[in-house]
């Protein structure tokens, strides 16, 4: 694959994601709920390299039964759109938190109408939880913006293909914000000292 493929692929599934946040209505309805909602990883940074979207935004403990009501919606709103929920996973993290932190999720798939299987993670996180974290997102935006995208979607597209899970998206960033290599080697060698 060609620099040229890597970006017109991320383009083509970055738009797909926004027509499918929009047709769906998923976005505008968590939005009427919970106020803000924050399009984040590779879908927020326009750096998709497969069909994976993740939403985040803030939500109280208290609201955890609301959220578990989610499901029918969901799906609603995908059926709506002609699209069918595959599966959907439902988390309190607010009862054992989650390394990542306390919150509640959704992960849903589902497949569009072209028969592409789509992922979406939906994370409710903890108010100030969410606040320290979109502060960290707007920086990772700024970083990434000035590091080399197609650096980026190469080691995605060959970490993808790989699929052994030792190197994530996130070690992908950093090591090219870093300017550590250019070679998975590299960055497995950069993770191993850091």
């Amino acid at each position: 694959m060609t620099a040229d493929d890597r970006a017109a692929l991320a383009t083509q599934l970055q738009q797909e994601a926004g027509t499918l946040l929009g047709r769906t209505g998923l976005f505008a309805m968590l939005q009427r709920r919970y106020g803000t909602v924050l399009v984040t990883g590779s879908a927020g940074y326009d750096l998709m390299v497969e069909r994976d979207i993740d939403l985040h935004l803030p939500v109280e403990a208290d609201a955890w039964t609301e959220w578990a009501g989610l499901a029918g919606d969901i799906a609603g709103r995908l059926q709506a759109a002609g699209l069918a929920l595959h599966r959907a996973s439902f988390l309190n993290d607010y009862v054992e938190p989650h390394p990542l932190g306390a919150g509640l999720y959704w992960g849903i798939a589902f497949r569009d109408g072209a028969g592409h299987a789509w992922k979406c993670d939906i994370w409710g996180w903890d108010p100030f939880d969410f606040a320290v974290r979109q502060a960290r997102d707007d920086s990772l935006r700024v970083d990434l913006a000035r590091a080399d995208r197609d650096l980026i979607l190469r080691l995605k597209h060959e970490a993808r293909a790989c699929a052994d899970g030792r190197v994530t998206s996130f070690d992908i960033y950093q090591f090219a914000i870093a300017g550590a290599g250019d070679t998975l080697a590299e960055l497995e060698a950069w993770k191993a000292r850091r």
